[in-house]
């Protein structure tokens, strides 16, 4: 845990550096879902995300998902599963990836602040007939914490959030390959449906072609 909180203040401490950088590239994110609760506990949600980048004139990939998640803990607790089916460029081609992930989710309010804290196991599975992989799957380490503002009154909430990313299966595992920032806002402005806007600073680290891209993004939820 320790490693985790110095890797996440590491990269808070160089966001007013990377804001003054000149960037690699631009983005687009937009995406939609639907989310449902089954009884108390479980919660199922589908998604598709379209992604642009090239200074958003051109198609990146395209993702759709499924997720389920448990709360052990009411408030406090999360466990949950997911997988993905993506179809992404690939240098000078598209192919479809495979990746799934469980995770835990720890949340904590203090006053109008809410922290959430998440760690995630990812492994992403990359078509060996369209390209050669030195690792199939590639599995990663993800830890985000995010903190949201719950203002009084309002429909609009707030956040901030950073995620850090550590390769597993690698030669020389567990090292800051890449980190991500993001500022947003959610807005319910229907009690089934909630709208996000969002603002996104990706950064590879320890790379020797290390790149970092620039995203807007908007999103629209359906609850049922």
């Amino acid at each position: 845990m320790y490693k985790i909180a110095k890797y996440l203040v590491i990269a808070l401490l160089l966001t007013p550096v990377l804001v003054w950088s000149q960037l690699n590239d631009a983005g687009l994110i937009t995406g939609i879902s639907a989310s449902k609760s089954l009884g108390r506990s479980f919660s199922l949600k589908a998604e598709q995300e379209f992604r642009l980048n090239n200074r958003i004139a051109a198609f990146d990939r395209s993702l759709t998902g499924i997720s389920v998640d448990y709360r052990i803990i009411k408030s406090y607790l999360k466990v949950g599963v997911d997988y993905n089916l993506i179809y992404q460029k690939n240098t000078t081609y598209y192919t479809f990836r495979h990746r799934s992930s469980a995770w835990v989710t720890g949340s904590y309010q203090f006053r109008r602040f809410e922290f959430d804290v998440r760690s995630r196991v990812q492994s992403t599975w990359r078509d060996n007939a369209r390209g050669e992989y030195k690792i199939n799957p590639k599995l990663v380490w993800r830890n985000k914490l995010e903190i949201a503002y719950d203002i009084f009154g309002s429909p609009v909430k707030p956040y901030v959030s950073g995620e850090i990313i550590l390769p597993i299966n690698d030669r020389n595992p567990l090292y800051l390959n890449a980190y991500r920032l993001v500022a947003g806002a959610k807005y319910r402005y229907s009690q089934h449906e909630t709208v996000e806007v969002f603002a996104r600073f990706d950064q590879d680290v320890q790379q020797s072609d290390a790149q970092n891209i620039f995203y807007l993004g908007a999103g629209w939820n359906y609850r049922f």
